[in-house]
């Protein structure tokens, strides 16, 4: 891995099942505002944020939606 801030934007939501759901950010601000409010399934929401991969996306909205 290089020492290159990634480009790639993301940000994620808990599900109501209790899942973690990472999605990519193209810069619409009403993905993790407005369409997530009053939405039954989402349960907490992680805003925008850079990282590499997906993986390292999860790890990273997991740590800050479920932390121990």
């Amino acid at each position: 891995m290089n020492n290159m801030k990634s480009k790639i934007e993301w940000w994620g939501y808990l599900h109501s099942n209790g899942t973690i759901q990472t999605k990519r950010w193209f810069g619409d601000h009403r993905d993790y505002t407005e369409d997530c409010e009053n939405n039954p399934f989402v349960q907490a929401v992680c805003p925008p944020f850079s990282a590499d991969t997906p993986e390292e996306a999860r790890k990273i909205i997991t740590k800050r939606l479920l932390p121990k």
